[in-house]
């Protein structure tokens, strides 16, 4: 039998699981609320927000009872003022993530979590579909941002083999923070779209197949047992056909084959004057049609809040994406990809249509209130934003490699 010896310091490489220790669960949540004092001021480019404590909160009690992670391996860092909690800063986050994926090994399941606000900046180098770079604030301001080129080198690409990292990012903008480059072919099918800004890539890209149906939509009523039991009862919504009686296939008279036989000739000749080419190939990886492969790097999926030219809302107390993921994951913490994107995107669409009433109630108020003040003599109101009134918030899955919609959720 060969013996290998290793120099002092080195370390022995494996490609499978190390067989001196058990896999590792270990989880990163971060929640910035931009809040400070009067003595403080605001977080430079960021407004505050309600609800990124509380969503760290109640997902490091989904990780903890629904998928066996210990306390001491969640690190949460959230931008309060209690002794000794460390803030969620550019250099604290960032060595956070370090610790989070030093040591990885195959088998090992990390989780991330962050929750707050993202930027679009101008990419420089082409290696954007949308010419957009996506940056997360931490809670040192607008100023310390970390780019998604970065968050990506240090939370993606030292990850060995076989690893496994789940990323949720609750946030604007959130699609690509990771930078992964499948994304469309894991999108579900959902019967409304976003009208988007004009000429810009919702608009272009938001490609309605009329004749598809919509998978089921399951939905849980829950009657709550005790504080920390919930009794569910399953019920499922018919499917929804989206086709319309305009859109059957028509029937269209063609021309005779003969327009064909007249170009063969020029076709077949080796001598032809028309140049064939191939098609180029697409500079991005993701059709929307991409087949599930075998992994041959780590399996690394990013469930985003919206699309990188989206954004996304919460709502007056402060519940989003994060909320309505965990509730899902209660009722089922093993739902299969497609219905879990599928069940947010619709908790989500519903949300918004809430949020499009509010909106236009809003605007009636703002228009009354500025009739009397103009009768006042007064300058009437300009809201700071604009209300949302026509865009929805479609949740996005992205993945490392083409993974299988029946693949189930395992944090």
């Amino acid at each position: 039998m060969k013996i290998i010896r290793y120099r002092p310091g080195r370390r022995p490489e494996y490609w499978g699981d190390a067989p001196d220790r058990q896999a590792k669960k270990k989880a990163l949540l971060v929640g910035i609320q931009y809040e400070r004092d009067e003595e403080d001021g605001d977080v430079e480019g960021a407004n505050a927000l309600r609800g990124p404590h509380r969503d760290v909160a109640e997902m490091r009690e989904l990780l903890i009872d629904c998928y066996s992670y210990a306390p001491e391996d969640i690190v949460v860092l959230v931008d309060t003022y209690e002794p000794g909690q460390l803030q969620p800063t550019r250099e604290n986050m960032l060595r956070a993530i370090e610790n989070l994926v030093e040591d990885a090994r195959s088998g090992d399941h990390f989780f991330f979590h962050y929750a707050g606000h993202t930027v679009q900046v101008q990419n420089t180098n082409f290696s954007e579909e949308d010419g957009m770079d996506e940056c997360i604030i931490p809670s040192d301001g607008e100023a310390r941002m970390i780019m998604d080129n970065e968050l990506r080198r240090h939370l993606v690409d030292s990850l060995p083999i076989g690893s496994n990292l789940v990323a949720i990012f609750d946030s604007c903008h959130s699609a690509s923070l990771l930078d992964l480059h499948h994304f469309r072919c894991n999108r579900p099918y959902v019967p409304w779209i976003s009208k988007g800004k004009r000429r810009s890539d919702s608009q272009w890209n938001a490609n309605v197949r009329r004749q598809a149906m919509v998978v089921s939509r399951h939905v849980y009523q829950s009657n709550r047992v005790n504080p920390s039991r919930v009794k569910s009862r399953r019920t499922s919504i018919d499917q929804i056909l989206i086709a319309s009686k305009d859109y059957k296939k028509l029937s269209v008279r063609t021309q005779s084959l003969s327009f064909k036989s007249e170009l063969e000739k020029w076709y077949d000749s080796p001598s032809s004057p028309i140049q064939r080419t191939m098609s180029p190939d697409s500079m991005w990886p993701c059709t929307g049609y991409c087949e599930p492969s075998s992994p041959h790097e780590a399996n690394v999926i990013s469930v985003a809040a919206c699309k990188d030219d989206q954004l996304s809302w919460e709502d007056s107390d402060g519940a989003s994406m994060t909320k309505a993921l965990i509730n899902i994951l209660k009722t089922d913490p093993h739902p299969t990809i497609r219905d879990l994107m599928t069940n947010i995107s619709h908790d989500l669409h519903q949300f918004y249509l809430r949020l499009h009433d509010h909106a236009r109630g809003y605007r009636r108020e703002v228009r009354e209130i500025n009739k009397q003040r103009i009768a006042q003599g007064r300058r009437p109101l300009k809201p700071n934003e604009p209300p949302e009134m026509d865009n929805f918030q479609d949740p996005q899955l992205s993945s490392h490699r083409p993974i299988h919609p029946e693949t189930r959720w395992d944090p």
